[in-house]
């Protein structure tokens, strides 16, 4: 895995503007959804043209489709060493593996099951951890 991944993931947007606009323009009237005037000062208004924080996980995901096949604790392993859980990024890149890898896995018939967020059981779609030989597989959905 990349050594800089974690700075990679969460690096800062490079779009929208910050500075103040040194040309005069007339102030917009904006309106709310019953015609009242809405004050261009509030938290709103003033949160669109902020500059938000934006996670890129598409380095993750190459990164676990090019590891399918590899034994699934060696691929974490690999991740564990470059995000760091004490570190926001780290954390962060930890909890999107383990959202988008399927880890608890068993075999019904000839179909990979897993649990969903309710605890309720599901089909494997995606990537998943073999229940028996314990490698990074996937699923392509059915399209």
């Amino acid at each position: 895995m990349r050594s800089d991944a974690a700075k990679v993931v969460s690096e800062r947007p490079k779009s929208g503007r910050t500075w103040e606009s040194k040309t005069p323009r007339k102030n917009k009237v904006i309106l709310d959804n019953r015609g009242d005037r809405v004050d261009d000062r509030s938290d709103h208004i003033r949160q669109e043209h902020q500059k938000h924080r934006k996670a890129r996980f598409n380095v993750l995901d190459r990164f676990l489709i090019h590891r399918v096949g590899c034994k699934w604790d060696k691929v974490y392993s690999e991740i564990c060493a470059i995000a760091d859980s004490r570190s926001f990024s780290g954390t962060e890149i930890r909890e999107y593996v383990n959202a988008s890898v399927s880890t608890d896995c068993w075999i019904v018939g000839r179909t990979v099951m897993s649990h969903d967020r309710w605890g309720g059981s599901q089909v494997v779609r995606g990537l998943y951890v073999h229940p028996k030989s314990r490698l990074l597989s996937r699923i392509l959905p059915n399209t």
